[in-house]
């Protein structure tokens, strides 16, 4: 069988997430670290225009033509995928990429799960939605929690997944400090036992809609306090996120993006615009999805 793209092409989206919660339990004998990880995704997109190819699979991004190689996890994607499917992938991907990268919001594992989604989406879902999971596990930890298209905990080295939708769509309003952390280093710097546990960072609950989110009085991030030594900016920018009147803030996964919620969009709103004026970064006023 053959599988093709229409001759105008898809558009895909794939969004970034945050870290409600970042628990690091152990180190795991694979080398990667055993956590437990409260995970939402929101609405900053990268966006991938699926166009039919020539001879071969190729990934265009003028913005960042240094992701253009053959490590970039899109290609690898293809590649996972045309093995599964038994037939060669001569299609190209138009990248625009909107979501920092190197912020700890899983820019890369979103674009390969849309990509792994869509494709198989459309060529009427060759692959089970179990045998797609197994694909994007073995593509990355994070690239399994973008299938689930909302609100996950996730477990294990973060391919274990548990929907959570009670997890309320919040605004959220996040600064990318213009540098990235790398995910390794960030990891490198945890030293084992870590502190119990669990101290809050601010001592207002989240609530929505005038409630208590059930299991989420605190926000928390292990990683935090060794990212924050090395880059201080993260605290200042954490700080000015509370004093502008957030309900919490926290540093994304590994870093360096650091985010505030609200529960107003109006407040939302007029605290986006006043922290534009700071200079602490990129600034976006996205929503919980």
């Amino acid at each position: 069988m053959t599988w093709e793209v229409p001759p105008k092409g898809i558009k895909l989206l794939a969004p970034a997430k945050v870290n409600l919660t970042l628990e690091i339990l152990r180190k795991r004998p694979d080398g990667y670290h055993e956590l437990r990880s409260l995970m939402q995704p929101i609405s900053l997109f990268d966006t991938l225009w699926i166009e039919p190819g020539s001879d071969k699979p190729k990934l265009i991004c003028p913005e960042h033509p240094e992701l253009e190689n053959e490590n970039n996890l899109i290609l690898k994607t293809l590649v996972l995928l045309e093995k599964e499917l038994g037939e060669p992938l001569n299609i190209t991907i138009r990248l625009k990429k909107r979501i920092p990268m190197g912020g700890g919001l899983g820019g890369g594992s979103s674009d390969a799960a849309a990509l792994l989604d869509g494709l198989n989406d459309l060529f009427g879902r060759p692959v089970s939605r179990f045998r797609l999971a197994e694909m994007a596990s073995r593509l990355g930890s994070d690239v399994p929690f973008f299938l689930i298209k909302g609100p996950a905990l996730a477990t294990g080295r973060g391919e274990i997944l548990q929907p959570q939708p009670h997890i309320p769509s919040w605004w959220i309003i996040l600064v990318y400090p213009g540098f990235p952390v790398s995910t390794a280093w960030a990891y490198g710097q945890v030293k084992f036992p870590l502190t119990q546990k669990k101290k809050p960072y601010n001592i207002l609950g989240l609530t929505y809609r005038g409630n208590p989110v059930e299991g989420l009085e605190d926000l928390y991030n292990d990683l935090e306090p060794f990212v924050v030594s090395s880059f201080p900016l993260l605290g200042t920018i954490k700080k000015t996120l509370l004093d502008f009147g957030c309900q919490q803030a926290l540093m994304s996964g590994s870093g360096s993006s650091v985010f505030g919620i609200w529960e107003d969009k109006l407040q939302a709103g007029k605290a986006f615009r006043q922290l534009k004026k700071q200079n602490l970064g990129q600034v976006f006023l996205v929503k919980g999805l």
